[in-house]
């Protein structure tokens, strides 16, 4: 029988040793001892192995997933053992772009990492005969590969070793790139542990000794091959581990991979790389420098909100101003649309002879058409366009501006000041200005919580952060955004136009005087100049407006009710004269041209709708209303030339009243907004006095002059100053001579038809004299009670002489203030005895 060698012979020898023992400890042996063997001696499959007795109880337990992926390699006494360094670009941390190049751009091939290794091993120029790869593994992680060969018969493991290293050596250098290129190849000596934990590579091994601790010198004849070493660190003591810290991590990477496992002086060393404790750089940088890196992650956030949410609010702006994506009557397409098929049938009608009903001049009065001309030539002028149009309430000084002056126009922006104003929380106001101007998106809600994170970091640090911001900055913010989209928009035409005209010399200031009607146009109502809450926005929008005209980017329209904006206008541009237009009431006969228009077309549709239905009844109802044109004359005389008012007694005649009728509801509910206004006892009673006082003065009489208001008592200690109360109440209003006050006149027309219903009423008038003579003597009681608190000081100093003309005066002013008492009193108990 011939010998049998190598695997054969194995199987044969363990076959005729096993029989007689059945065949299930054969079948395990076999498993265990043998198939791992022959699997190495092939080349087949990984070498990665763990201890026989985990094994053991992995087949007792049934265990279908095994360690056999690591563990320790095992190799036969034919075989020799060797690591070979830098074959894969090693792993500096776990996000390391050189797992994707490993990944993706180099071949990883088991055949391609055999074939380089053998070419290291044994090079053509240079060949092992006899040399034979028996299995490779990576260890990608490291950079490197450990491989084991066969011996050749003819060389001792030692010889192959050595040749094997000058040939890694020689092979690997390139001349350009060896520093990247260059591998080396060492016999492993210990036992490796082949394991996958997520151990990054570091410079310094820590060697774990099994038994007496090596000294110094021993540690660095074993340490020193595989790299430069700085430093080792001995044990302090028994039990405790060694550290060998190399210049570089290859040294420390070769080192922990061939010497682990190696036993010397019956001492097992264990090596394995130190691990850095490394600190969350930015959870210390927070806890040990919260002066510093709180304003920096502020300013941060701040930049990030810049260049995400800033582009998104500029063009939100630009939408709200030119309307050119929304699906509304505003929109640019739409109008164009709209243009189109009106002028094609105002010219269809003028082809059939068809009057003209264009109603931006029928329904104007003619001093108003010459005033829509002078605005609409002042926004073509381009020179400064800053006008202040300023009228009382109700003169139409909206509806002239926005209907008849821009209503063709394109890039048109109206704020309301009354809503700013009138905002009762922050959150309230930050939404009001930015739904008016377009500002989106906004976070207002932010304002709140931010100020909770002020007052946590001033507690911490002892300073505010500088995270929230007062609705005063936010508001100004919001309008230097709004001020960068108006300058787009005016600019929007620039770049085609230099093209055109071939001039890349053209500035855009050049641009915006040739082009005005590029420019948008900012129209700020009811600008009054102060208020009780939030008025610091005049002065915000004054500024901003300035900047405005002053950079030539917009055309602003102040719609103002008072002079009183004026001074503050010219504080924002003083070396600026401000375009002013004047609206007053309407004259008797452009008032009546005006209500009889109004009246024309209603009747004529009413008379075109009873033609087709062909009805005598309706025609007959048609003549009817056509004969309440003449009461209209009669109507008009109180009712005066207030546009609002005008159009209020229009609808009510339209909807059926006859105009007497309108006429007295319209007095009655005038009446009624003065009483709970002005006359109630919530509203303070001086003033409510002083109100009266005035209702009845101007119930007599158009108008009453202002010296003759100066020596009333309620009104002589600051005249000016309680006429301009009213004014701004709009209970009266004030003509001025060079700023000062001249004449007093109702708030408008109807008022005074209101202040004589309430005083020819005689039951009302009985109540409210009665409130104002109650008033009066609490005026005056008030007065008496603050002189005798200085008489009684005089009276008990005992030299009297001193204070006689003192003395005198107060007499004289207690006994002038207690004649008003008697009388009030007398006229109380009239009034009450003419009521029973």
């Amino acid at each position: 029988m011939l010998p049998v060698s190598g695997p054969s012979n194995m199987l044969h020898g363990l076959l005729s040793a096993r029989c007689a023992g059945g065949w299930r400890p054969l079948i395990s042996h076999l498993h265990r001892r043998v198939f791992p063997k022959m699997l190495t001696m092939t080349g087949i499959g990984a070498k990665r192995f763990v201890s026989s007795e985990i094994q053991e109880k992995d087949e007792q337990a049934g265990e279908s997933t095994t360690a056999t992926d690591t563990g320790i390699i095992h190799k036969t006494e034919q075989e020799t053992l060797v690591y070979f360094d830098n074959v894969y670009p090693r792993t500096a941390s776990l996000w390391s772009p050189a797992q994707w190049y490993n990944l993706l751009l180099t071949n990883q091939s088991r055949e391609a990492v055999r074939q380089k290794i053998m070419r290291y091993a044994s090079p053509p120029n240079n060949p092992i005969r006899g040399l034979e790869l028996r299995s490779s593994i990576p260890v990608k992680r490291d950079g490197g590969v450990f491989a084991t060969f066969l011996v050749p018969p003819q060389h001792t493991k030692a010889q192959v070793n050595s040749m094997i290293q000058k040939n890694t050596a020689n092979e690997s250098t390139m001349p350009l790139l060896s520093f990247f290129t260059r591998a080396a190849a060492f016999p492993v000596k210990g036992s490796p542990w082949i394991e996958d934990l997520r151990r990054l590579p570091t410079t310094t091994v820590v060697v774990n000794f099994q038994g007496p601790a090596l000294t110094q010198e021993e540690m660095y004849s074993l340490f020193r091959r595989y790299g430069t070493i700085i430093d080792i660190y001995p044990s302090p003591g028994p039990g405790q581990p060694s550290k060998v810290r190399y210049r570089s991590f290859r040294g420390a990477i070769c080192a922990k991979n061939c010497v682990s496992g190696i036993e010397i002086h019956n001492t097992v060393l264990h090596v394995e790389y130190e691990r850095i404790k490394r600190g969350h750089m930015v959870n210390n940088f927070f806890m040990n420098h919260t002066k510093i890196a709180i304003p920096v992650v502020i300013a941060l956030l701040s930049i990030f909100a810049v260049l995400i949410f800033e582009p998104i609010r500029e063009f939100s702006i630009e939408q709200k101003i030119t309307h050119r994506y929304s699906l509304s009557w505003d929109n640019h397409w739409i109008k164009q649309v709209v243009n189109f098929t009106s002028s094609t049938m105002s010219q269809f009608k003028n082809y059939w002879g068809a009057e003209d009903s264009s109603p931006n001049h029928r329904h104007l009065w003619e001093e108003r058409i010459e005033k829509v001309n002078d605005l609409k030539m002042w926004l073509e002028e381009n020179n400064n366009t800053f006008v202040v149009i300023r009228g009382p309430r109700g003169s139409g000084k909206h509806e002239l501006v926005m209907q008849h002056t821009l209503h063709d126009r394109e890039n048109v922006l109206y704020l309301d000041c009354d809503k700013f104003v009138k905002s009762r929380t922050d959150a309230k106001f930050l939404r009001n200005v930015a739904n008016q101007l377009g500002y989106f998106p906004i976070f207002p809600w932010l304002n709140s919580v931010t100020n909770v994170l002020d007052l946590m970091v001033q507690g911490l640090t002892g300073q505010k952060s500088g995270l929230s911001e007062t609705k005063e900055a936010q508001f100004r913010n919001i309008l230097t955004t709004s001020m960068m989209s108006i300058r787009r928009i005016a600019l929007k035409g620039y770049k085609a136009a230099a093209k055109k005209a071939g001039d890349t010399n053209l500035k855009e200031e050049d641009y915006l005087q040739q082009h005005p009607e590029e420019k948008p146009v900012i129209v700020i109502d009811r600008f009054t100049g102060r208020a009780e809450m939030n008025g610091f926005i005049y002065k915000e929008l004054s500024d901003w407006a300035a900047m405005l005209v002053q950079m030539n980017v917009a055309h602003v329209i102040f719609l103002t009710e008072t002079v009183s904006p004026n001074h503050l206008l010219s504080e924002s541009l003083p070396s600026q004269v401000f375009k002013t237009l004047i609206l007053s009431d309407a004259s008797k006969e452009n008032s009546r041209n005006y209500v009889l228009s109004q009246l024309h077309d209603y009747l004529e549709a009413q008379n075109k709708e009873a033609e087709a239905k062909g009805g005598k009844i309706l025609q007959q109802v048609y003549e009817q209303e056509k004969q309440q044109i003449n009461e209209i004359d009669e109507v008009l005389e109180p009712l005066g030339g207030r546009m609002l008012d005008l159009q209020a007694f229009v609808r009510r005649v339209k909807s059926g009243e006859e105009p007497k009728e309108a006429l007295e509801k319209m007095v009655e509910q005038s009446s009624e907004q003065i009483t709970q206004i002005f006359l109630s006892d919530k509203y303070d009673p001086i003033k409510s006095a002083r109100a009266w006082e005035l209702i009845e003065v101007l119930s007599k009489q158009q108008s009453v002059a202002f010296e003759e208001m100066v020596f009333k008592n309620l009104f002589k200690a600051e005249p000016e100053t309680c006429i301009t109360e009213l004014e701004n109440s709009g209970l009266v209003t004030v003509s001025r001579n060079r700023g000062v006050p001249h004449e007093i006149a109702p708030a408008k027309p109807l008022f005074r038809a209101a202040f004589k219903s309430l005083v020819e009423d005689p039951e009302l008038s009985a109540i409210l004299r009665t409130r104002y003579l109650l008033k009066v003597v609490g005026f005056e009681t008030n007065r008496i009670k603050k002189w005798e608190e200085e008489l009684r000081p005089l009276g008990k100093s005992g030299e009297t002489k001193l204070f006689k003309e003192r003395l005198n005066y107060l007499s004289k002013k207690i006994e002038i203030s207690s004649d008003i008492i008697n009388n009030c009193e007398d006229e109380i108990k009239r009034l009450s005895q003419g009521k029973k």
